[in-house]
């Protein structure tokens, strides 16, 4: 072959290649604080600090279309940051990860050029990048291969529908949907009711085909509470009722740890968070689960519960995505304080323990790392179907966030559907089809609870999308009992196996919790008897009658036992009244020596003018048990199995957080609460002193309390009505013991409440 044949051929080869054009940073227009530094790492021996203002490149190429615009930048700077690239009046959010000392790295997005020149910015919002270059170059999109199963090998018929759904629209469709926040006004069995989904259908004219929910009261310290349980069950119903509808459910879970009532670690909230550390259920040095640990005890059990919800919805053939451990490498959750790869052990925890010893099936699970640079976060393939990423653009910044679509499909592959899982505005459905953008759902957050989210979008911005052929709405669903699609999935990818210790039984590690019992010793009852509290109580609506095992074991009353009594204090919510409601049983006379199961009846109540009134189970706010009629009495009486007849247990008396503590009042009468096996032997359980049981103190006609840190606190009286007859204090307080006058009230019963400096307690005081 010649020289001339030679360059011939080598010359169609070099055509048919396209080569990015190269623009160097320091030899763009630099606006603001954009500075040209030395660096011999960098192309040229130049980059550009962007610690401020913009770098403005003019590029050309010779015709219209979507373009890469890769970024060759540096961040050594203290945590990730986002910054915008702009062309021709369109800008794409662009986050730039901390990369190693020293060296610059590539992030791309894509942008629209025209033929011929071009300005293409990088805008400064949060800064602090060193920019090398940028280089342009024709977009090809990359071709998705996905699963064509989802990873629960067992999955539930409708598990799999939803999941052919998915994968089969992906690319082609985008489904909208809306995230759900406040629970009280829904009513249970029409989600299309809920004030968020009203929300889109008043914007847009049509209902969203996908609904988020939140798990986030089905767990912690709180989860009991009547509230806590009606918000839950509520959020399940909306579950049910999207799937009945044809729609499809999203669970989100803001997960509360045992008996901790915050998601947040300080990062988050300076002021309400937690600081439990899953890391401390590890084998030290390991990944491995130390199954006798405090906190495996209290992953496993909140999974175990968790589980009993979705097992229910499995029961009646509701399906749903689930994304647990949300937003995973950002430091703001307490499941991502640590390393990827702790992350990745308690992900596939929660996924063995649900799947394999729980039998949740019905769930289609949705991995979502705080961007694609936190993809070494990963589980593994295969512990998730979907990926997701959260991105808040400006209100009505209806941007395809193309730059985080591209920046997934380079970093975690093609085989996995990509959703945006939250966002503010929509993205426009012509740029994320133009933007080869797909994203195969997003959902913004609710509007409800001061959110807003929902009107970040203009009303004919939710129109014009709703009206499209490629959006999704509930109305285009095709419903579940015909959908019978096969999946076009063309990869078969691996699916899960259980570990080692998914499963572990920690019923050893748990006998000093299992069938106890609550012991409480009384000193020297007067007439006014004792009184014992328990604030977490379970939502008892329906309920008619409560029944709890006593045993009285003490002696010295003057009638030779005690009477017992049950009352409720009731948070009125909406005008913030409290209301006092005594079950009108005659109570359960117990002798020395003697056990009862006493039942009280709780369908009405009288208030202070003898008027009855139908018991309120809504919002309780605790639940009383008064011990008198026994003046002189001493020793222990114990408690067990207080239930209700609607099934709900107030309480086992199994755990510490089961135990009652003393009323303010009655602490010179009780000694001592503790748990005690079924035979009245003590435990390892540490009993709890009836001194420290309540922050309030009421000392003939003075309320005191004490104020562990300085802040706003009010002071309020009502009557046993509900009704707020007087306040005596409203302002600031510093920290430490405070002190109010009680002597300008009539007499009778009130409750007096202290709410603030970190407090909300309530306390029935009877003033003669």
């Amino acid at each position: 072959m010649s020289w001339k044949k030679n360059l011939a051929v080598f010359g169609l080869a070099m055509a048919a290649t396209t080569f990015a054009a190269q623009y160097e940073a320091e030899s763009a227009e630099l606006t603001d604080d954009a500075a040209a530094a030395a660096n011999a790492s960098a192309s040229g021996g130049k980059y550009v600090k962007l610690n401020g203002g913009n770098i403005n490149f003019t590029v050309s190429v010779e015709t219209a279309g979507s373009d890469t615009i890769v970024v060759h930048y540096m961040n050594n700077y203290d945590g990730d940051k986002i910054n915008y690239v702009a062309a021709n009046g369109a800008s794409s959010q662009v986050s730039f990860p901390v990369t190693a000392k020293g060296e610059f790295v590539d992030v791309e997005t894509v942008l629209k050029l025209n033929a011929g020149e071009n300005k293409v910015s990088i805008e400064n919002s949060w800064g602090w990048i060193d920019v090398d270059y940028i280089s342009v170059e024709p977009f090809k999109a990359k071709e998705f291969t996905l699963c064509n199963a989802p990873v629960t090998a067992d999955a539930t018929p409708s598990a799999k529908k939803l999941y052919n759904f998915l994968v089969n629209n992906f690319g082609k469709k985008t489904i909208s949907g809306v995230m759900t926040g406040n629970m009280d006004a829904y009513t249970v069995g029409d989600m299309t009711q809920h004030e968020d989904v009203q929300a889109v259908f008043k914007a847009g004219g049509k209902f969203p085909a996908l609904v988020g929910v939140d798990m986030m009261n089905a767990t912690g310290g709180n989860s009991e509470s009547s509230w806590f349980q009606t918000y839950t069950e509520k959020a399940m119903d909306v579950v049910k009722s999207t799937w009945k509808k044809g729609g499809i459910p999203a669970i989100t879970w803001h997960w509360r740890p045992g008996e901790e009532e915050e998601f947040y670690t300080a990062n988050g909230n300076k002021t309400k968070n937690t600081d439990f550390d899953f890391t401390n259920a590890f084998v030290k040095g390991t990944t491995s689960w130390d199954t006798l640990s405090t906190e495996y005890k209290v992953l496993a059990g909140d999974i175990d519960k968790v589980s009993k919800l979705f097992l229910e919805l499995q029961e009646e053939g509701v399906a749903a995505i689930f994304r647990p451990l949300h937003e995973s490498g950002g430091n703001w959750f307490w499941w991502s304080t640590h390393t990827g790869k702790q992350f990745a052990a308690l992900y596939q925890l929660l996924y063995e323990r649900m799947v394999f010893k729980n039998g949740v099936n019905n769930l289609i699970w949705d991995f979502n790392p705080q961007d694609a640079s936190k993809i070494t976060w990963t589980p593994g393939e295969n512990y998730y179907d979907v990926i997701s990423v959260d991105i808040y653009n400006k209100a009505n910044d209806h941007q395809s966030n193309a730059s985080a679509f591209i920046d997934f499909t380079n970093k975690a592959g093609t085989n996995k559907v990509i959703s945006l899982s939250e966002n503010g505005p929509i993205p426009d459905v012509k740029g994320i089809y133009d933007d080869n953008a797909p994203w195969s759902w997003w959902m913004p957050w609710y509007e409800s609870w001061s959110g807003g989210y929902v009107s970040q979008t203009a009303n004919s911005v939710w129109q014009s999308n709703f009206a499209d052929e490629r959006i999704i709405t509930l109305d285009k669903m095709p419903g579940w009992d015909s959908y019978n699609e096969a999946n076009a999935g063309t990869k078969t990818c691996p699916t899960s196996k259980a570990s080692a210790s998914f499963g572990a039984d920690t019923s050893k590690a748990n006998q000093e919790y299992v069938d106890l019992i609550m012991g409480v010793t009384f000193k020297a009852l007067n007439d006014s008897g004792a009184n014992i509290e328990l604030q977490k109580v379970p939502n008892l609506t329906g309920a008619k009658t409560i029944a709890v095992d006593i045993a009285n074991l003490g002696e010295g009353g003057a009638d030779g036992g005690i009477w017992v009594g049950l009352a409720f204090v009731r948070n009125g919510m909406e005008d913030d009244g409290w209301t006092w409601e005594m079950s009108k049983s005659d109570g359960c006379w117990i002798k020395d020596g003697a056990k009862s199961t006493c039942e009280f009846d709780i369908t009405t109540y009288e208030d202070d003018n003898g008027v009855e009134h139908p018991m309120d189970l809504d919002n309780l706010f605790s639940v009383t048990l008064m011990v008198g009629g026994a003046v002189g009495f001493n020793g222990m009486v114990t408690f067990d199995n207080m239930v209700a007849d609607n099934g709900k247990v107030i309480s086992a008396f199994d755990d510490k957080k089961g135990l009652f503590t003393a009323a303010t009042q009655s602490k010179g009468h009780i000694t001592k609460i503790e748990l005690l096996n079924k035979d009245g032997t003590p435990t390892a359980i540490k009993a709890i002193a009836a001194a420290k049981a309540t922050s309030l103190h009421v000392q003939g006609k003075s309320v005191m309390f004490t104020a562990a840190s300085a802040g706003n606190v009010s002071v309020d009286v009502f009557g046993m009505n509900g009704k707020r007859v007087a306040t005596l204090y409203r302002g600031t307080l510093a920290a430490g013991t405070h002190a109010f006058d009680m002597s300008e009230l009539s007499k009778g019963q009130f409750i007096i409440r202290v709410k603030g400096a970190g407090m909300d307690a309530a306390q029935v005081v009877k003033i003669k």
